[in-house]
């Protein structure tokens, strides 16, 4: 293992220096970067360069030393890309998942292993600076953005709250003085009708300016409950935003935003993909349902449910922010926000027709955050310093009402209230960050930056299982309270070294930590998990080559892992998940990224990456293989896991995409197509094949038309040409209903056209 890091090293340092003499003969030739704000300029120049504010700061991608990724606005249109699915292959080492209508969100194998309520990921995601808090919100569609920014390995010396694996950064477009605005009308397969827009101007000129934008998106449904009739896995959803931008003096900016999202529709239901159980002689357990009579559906994308699955889903919000210049080069800033999000699902879990068991799972979040930045730059330092404070309370359900005759084989043949796991947990969190950045000569800067979290966890567990009081459409009255809290601190600095080797490439190198409260498993009973804590060591290569007709940037990465907060399905309840602590996981890989302008009329990007995320301490029984177990250097029944791979952490990753520009009397026309190859996917811990996803390609492509007035634009599209049958999440249920394999998969072939207008 040693040699494969040393390897990886070598290899990075070698391509470093690769670059450095090819850039070092040809620095004289070539000009800086001129910025332009969320947009990317393929044009004679070269590939242009992309403005983030990853550090709290406008400038260069290509002169921040993180593994960071953009995806601009106009990335977004090329690529009709509308939700955090949509960006997946664009980022290295990036995996999304859902389950229950959470997005299980992994970066370089770091993810979210817990699908209970009340359950927070360990990648930050945040929309204009805010933190959002729910996951729920993750998989909203995304309309009027500016800017998505993913950002690779620990954040908190930069950032209101702490994240252990990365960051997701989302800006919307701000208000304009001018009137300005569009509107994109988008119909496909599946009965799709997707509208957007946007419309943008000045109130009163110089002081204040507004910006209303919305999206309604609906289609039918990918496939359908063969025992009702009714689709299945459709969309029906409303969005709008408004922000206002006011500025009543030179020094002070006001930004306020308010955003309204809702869902109802039928999408979120359990496929189910086989079966997992075996019994305590080793052999194959028929789920229940299909051992009494029942039937799956014959093809994957179907269901076959006593009911059809319901998904409901609305969140709100507003935020404020004001800046105020105390000096020329010192800023203040404070960032207020309140959140309020509800999340409901239903679904089967046996998979049949038959009502055996069913799952009713809600979530019902309020967030209020603050967060103070006073940020300032010298002659060669930049620093900023801030304050945190965050509350949530989540109150949350589950519910599994079954039918004990024929589940547990006695009782009466009703269905009854069964299972109840409910309760809240509350957040409390403070923390003071900061960082700074010394050019110690030119060319050369030192970055520190430090850390101090204090977060406390309450938790109110309701727990019940009811095997005689008939189910009637109420929950089950707690049986168990348990009422617990507990406070988690730590303390997490980062050291960084960048150099400036010629003026188109740039060396770094970093370590960091990054730490993740522990929390409790709603509805459980059980103690709470110990923080997660990461050590994390990075080294990477930005450059532009070739008269910046090519980027090329490299980044190699080590993390030391520990008390990784893992979740498993287990107990009486149907699909109970019970968190606990995995001992220790080492990860290392490589990644590159590319943009390449092979003519004026022709460009290409590309990214992949290797990961190896694995387990080096790690004990832990299966409760659907309940004969296995015993390992050496494990307890009785555990199974000794060191060497498997974390979910959500393929091996391999990689993506190609190239557009060709064609110039006519109509306007320029772009055909583009796009390659996505993935890795072996495990689900769990446990690295099972029927619990995977096997490696897969999705092939997308375009035809883009933008007249030359500037006003209409389109695009012809075809998404997952192929028609790829994708499991993008799955998990063994419990002994309740036989171990069947439950899962969610990803959109099938889409296709269509947008129209759109802009002013």
């Amino acid at each position: 293992m040693i040699m494969n890091i040393r390897r990886s090293m070598m290899v990075l340092t070698a391509l470093s220096a690769s670059m450095i003499a090819i850039t070092g003969a040809q620095a004289a030739d070539q000009a800086q970067a001129t910025a332009a704000q969320g947009a990317d300029d393929a044009g004679a120049a070269g590939v242009g360069d992309i403005v983030v504010t990853a550090q709290k700061r406008s400038e260069s991608l290509q002169k921040v030393p993180l593994a960071i990724t953009a995806v601009t606005a106009a990335d977004l249109d090329r690529s009709g890309i509308r939700d955090l699915q949509g960006i997946v292959s664009s980022v290295p080492n990036l995996n999304l998942g859902a389950q229950l209508g959470m997005a299980k969100i992994a970066l370089r194998g770091i993810g979210l292993e817990n699908i209970s309520s009340g359950a927070e990921g360990s990648i930050a995601f945040h929309m204009n600076g805010v933190f959002l808090s729910r996951t729920i919100t993750a998989l909203a569609s995304f309309y009027d953005v500016q800017q998505v920014e993913v950002l690779r390995g620990p954040q908190g010396t930069l950032y209101g709250r702490n994240a252990t694996g990365g960051a997701v950064n989302i800006t919307t477009r701000t208000p304009t003085e001018e009137l300005t605005g569009y509107f994109n009308l988008t119909g496909g397969n599946y009965s799709r009708l997707t509208a957007e827009g946007a419309v943008s101007g000045a109130i009163v000129p110089g002081v204040l300016a507004a910006r209303l934008a919305f999206q309604t998106q609906n289609h039918d449904g990918y496939g359908r409950n063969i025992v009702t009739g009714n689709g299945i896995d459709d969309l029906n959803s409303r969005a709008v935003r408004g922000s206002l931008l006011f500025t009543p003096g030179d020094r002070v900016t006001i930004n306020i935003v308010a955003d309204y999202f809702h869902e109802r529709d039928h999408a979120g239901g359990y496929h189910v993909t086989g079966a997992g159980g075996f019994d305590l002689a080793g052999n194959p357990i028929v789920p229940f349902g299909v051992a009494q009579g029942g039937t799956f559906a014959p093809r994957l994308r179907d269901i076959s449910n006593t009911t059809d699955p319901t998904n409901y889903a609305q969140f709100w919000g507003v935020s404020g922010k004001i800046s105020y210049d105390l000096t020329d080069d010192i800023q203040l800033s404070s960032l207020t926000a309140y959140r309020k999000t509800d999340n409901e699902t239903f679904t089967d879990l046996d998979g049949t027709e038959l009502y055996l068991t069913k799952q009713i799972q809600f979530e019902h979040a309020r967030q209020f955050s603050e967060e103070l930045q006073l940020s300032g730059k010298a002659d060669r330092l930049n620093w900023l310093i801030g304050g945190f404070y965050f509350h949530e309370k989540t109150n949350g359900t589950q519910a599994d009402p079954f039918n004990p005759a024929r589940t547990i084989f006695f009782g009466p043949d009703q269905i009854s209230s069964g299972y109840l796991g409910a309760g809240f947990i509350k957040t409390d969190a403070l923390a003071l960050f900061g960082q700074a950045s010394y050019a110690i000569v030119d060319n050369l800067r030192l970055t520190l930056g430090a850390r101090y979290s204090s977060e406390k966890k309450t938790d109110h567990d309701e727990f019940a299982f009811d095997i005689f009081t008939p189910y009637n459409g109420q929950l089950s009255v707690p049986q168990f309270v348990l009422d617990r809290s507990k406070r988690f601190k730590s303390f997490t600095p980062r050291i960084a070294l960048d150099y400036q080797a010629t003026p188109d490439v740039l060396l770094y190198a970093s370590w960091s930590k990054g730490f993740k409260a522990g929390t409790y498993s709603l509805g459980s009973l059980t103690p709470p998990v110990d923080p997660e804590k990461v050590d994390a060591y990075e080294a990477g290569v930005k450059s532009s080559l070739f008269d910046r007709r090519l980027r090329l940037n490299l980044a190699g990465f080590y993390y030391d892992y520990k008390d990784l907060q893992i979740g498993k399905v287990t107990g009486t309840g149907s699909a109970t998940l019970v968190l606990e602590n995995a001992g220790t996981a080492r990860i290392y890989g490589l990644e590159a990224e590319l943009k390449a302008q092979i003519s004026p009329a022709f460009d290409i990007d590309a990214n992949a990456s290797w990961l190896h995320a694995r387990f080096t301490r790690y004990c832990s029984a299966d409760p659907a293989r309940p004969a296995l177990g015993g390992d050496p250097g494990c307890g009785a029944g555990e199974l000794n896991l060191k060497g498997n791979s974390l979910s959500q952490a393929p091996d391999f990753t990689a993506y190609f995409g190239a557009q060709y520009h064609v110039p006519s009397r109509l306007g320029e026309f772009t055909l583009r197509g796009e390659v996505a190859w993935r890795d072996r996917v495990y689900f769990t811990p446990f690295n099972l094949k029927y619990v995977s996803q096997a490696a897969n390609a999705k092939v997308n492509a375009f035809l883009n038309w933008a007249a030359d007035d500037g006003h209409w634009t389109g695009s012809l599209f075809v998404k997952n040409l192929t028609n790829k049958t994708v499991v993008g999440n799955a998990l063994v249920s419990s002994s309740v209903v036989g171990f069947p394999l439950n899962g969610y998969l990803e959109d099938p072939r889409t296709y269509g056209l947008t129209l759109g207008y802009k002013f």
